[in-house]
């Protein structure tokens, strides 16, 4: 039997981060913070908490687990919690079952017996309640828990703390969660876009989440940042452009620093150096290294040897005036005029893949030098190791760094395992590639939900800055275009892949036929700013309305569910 479920929602949930694991199918305001990661405490009606996730209440899932009412009997569709857990390592904690086997739950707790906890986990996050006779769930309590077992109980929004002396009791803070200020007794909320602030000056921000930028001790869009500063993304914070004599620049993602744009007085340019470094200099200045000249034409501007739009030479590293070369620029050949060397050459001298001199970074010989061809540290029909992004020479070269959607695995030699199809890994760690898209054959392939660079967008899963006609913005998308369809974060052409294996055919912005895989079904009554296509074993869940649609874990195809009703839905 083929299964997919619905389930009857209120609201996404408020505290639940939007468009992550829990938004759809956890209880609004029943989300929380375990050592970092985020899990639900209860969930909508029809589904309860197994290891910090919702499973439907008769999944296997459920029933390892030996969740079931207080009293011991079984549960039935309105159930959202857990009130007893007797399966195998399985332990009560607020509302749901853990297994003390398994990732979570052991860092909760290190022995459990009988359903119940009896050893708690040494951690900051939480405390081991100091009455000797707990209520059921109640042995160990989050720092943020405000019912703990009626007696003993945390601070609301605290994430660190300390044991209560006694019970009755509450728990000191010693840390608020982000967005929040310790005054002794409470965590008092900051102001908006304050990710932090001081108790005693809640509004005056001295920190931003992401996307908003401190000035002074307000938050602020990236254009609040004014004439002569810029949005540094590393730090959320308004910076000086630093730049002497410079009146407008922004960051630049490539070289992680900001670039002059405009500069005051109005006479001077800006010069870029090859390394993207700007400066503003005058006529003198720009030819001073022979790298740069400036143009005579209109208003003037320093540009590189190279620039052949101005009349520069191709390939040209000096010059002495425009169009005077004198040295070319690596992976080039020749003086008053550059040739290009071989594709993945670095020096040559002489035309030709087979004659490089030196290989360029990711490139290595088979011979170990040259002259010789230059071969990709990736390419495996080379002996190369996929994935690698520099490596050594030799007739087996040795990986030295991964590609940036890779991750590095140790052992006699260095391999990199591919993470996500964005080459960026959609653009580091503040980028999230969790889009997952089903072959065929059924493995999984990960595409990106969030660019980390808020203006580059996810178009067909990578993180491109031509929106292609979508609604897109702060890295991620809400309404797709013709042709397209929205898909975690993304619009997707159903045309070319990999929106093709999920959509046969897209009209006004939504998926209007799956693909004949089965592996994908429609979504009932999805509007063009909805999910209108699911993966049969997606168990993360789509919202409509008030409505959310669930895939089973595990399950390989499936059929459309039926017209929605209230409670869980099977289709076989």
């Amino acid at each position: 039997m083929l299964i997919t479920f619905l389930i009857m929602l209120n609201t996404f949930a408020a505290n639940c981060r939007r468009n992550r694991d829990h938004a759809v199918t956890c209880k609004s305001g029943s989300c929380e913070l375990i050592d970092g990661m985020e899990v639900c405490t209860q969930c909508k009606a029809g589904g309860v908490p197994i290891d910090g996730f919702c499973w439907p209440f008769s999944s296997p899932q459920v029933i390892t687990a030996g969740c079931t009412k207080g009293d011991g009997a079984d549960l039935d569709s309105t159930a959202t919690t857990c009130g007893k857990c007797s399966g195998a390592d399985h332990f009560l904690f607020i509302g749901g079952c853990y297994d003390q086997k398994k990732w979570i739950g052991g860092t909760i707790c290190t022995t459990a017996s009988g359903g119940e906890c009896t050893v708690c986990a040494r951690a900051n996050w939480l405390f081991e309640n100091p009455s000797g006779t707990p209520a059921p769930g109640t042995k160990c309590i989050l720092c943020s828990d405000t019912n703990g077992d009626g007696k003993v109980r945390g601070m609301e929004n605290c994430v660190t703390c300390q044991t209560p002396g006694n019970s009755p009791g509450i728990s000191t803070c010693d840390i608020c969660r982000i967005g929040y200020a310790n005054d002794g007794d409470t965590c008092v909320q900051c102001g908006d876009g304050c990710s932090a602030c001081l108790a005693d000056t809640p509004t005056q921000c001295t920190a931003c989440f992401y996307g908003k930028y401190l000035k002074a001790d307000k938050c602020v869009d990236a254009s609040g940042c004014g004439d002569g500063n810029y949005a540094d993304p590393k730090t959320n914070e308004c910076k000086p452009c630093g730049i002497a004599e410079c009146a407008t620049c922004e960051y630049n993602a490539t070289i992680g620093k900001p670039q002059c744009k405009t500069c005051n007085p109005s006479t001077k340019m800006v010069k870029t150096a090859a390394d993207g470094v700007t400066t503003c200099v005058d006529e003198s200045g720009c030819t001073s290294g022979n790298t740069h000249f400036v143009t005579d034409s209109g208003s003037k501007a320093c540009v590189p040897c190279s620039d052949i739009k101005s009349g520069g030479v191709a390939g040209c590293s000096t010059c002495t005036a425009k169009g005077q070369c004198s040295t070319c620029l690596s992976g080039y050949f020749g003086s008053s005029s550059c040739e290009k060397c071989g594709a993945n050459c670095a020096t040559c001298t002489q035309a030709g893949d087979t004659n490089c001199q030196t290989c360029k970074p990711g490139y290595f010989f088979k011979s170990g030098s040259g002259p010789g061809q230059c071969f990709p540290c990736d390419s495996k029909a080379d002996k190369g190791i996929e994935g690698c992004s520099q490596c050594s020479n030799g007739p087996t070269p040795t990986c030295t760094k991964c590609k940036p959607n890779y991750y590095k695995q140790m052992g006699n030699t260095v391999t990199c395992k591919k993470f996500c199809e964005d080459s960026t890994a959609c653009g580091g760690t503040a980028g999230t590639c969790g889009a997952i898209v089903v072959q065929d054959t059924g493995d999984f392939l990960h595409y990106c939900s969030l660019c980390g660079d808020p203006n580059t967008f996810p178009i067909d899963g990578i993180c491109v800055k031509e929106k292609s006609g979508n609604t897109c913005e702060n890295g991620v998308c809400t309404q797709c275009a013709a042709g397209y369809f929205l898909y975690m974060g993304g619009c997707y052409s159903a045309a070319s892949a990999p929106g093709n294996l999920m959509c046969k055919t897209a009209e006004g912005g939504k998926c209007t036929a799956p693909n004949e895989n089965n592996k994908y079904f429609l979504v009932p009554g999805a509007a063009s700013n909805q999910q209108s296509v699911m993966a049969c074993e997606n168990p993360l869940g789509t919202a409509v309305g008030e409505k959310a649609y669930v895939g089973v874990e595990g399950c390989d195809t499936c059929t459309a569910p039926a017209p929605p009703h209230r409670g869980w839905h099977e289709a076989c």
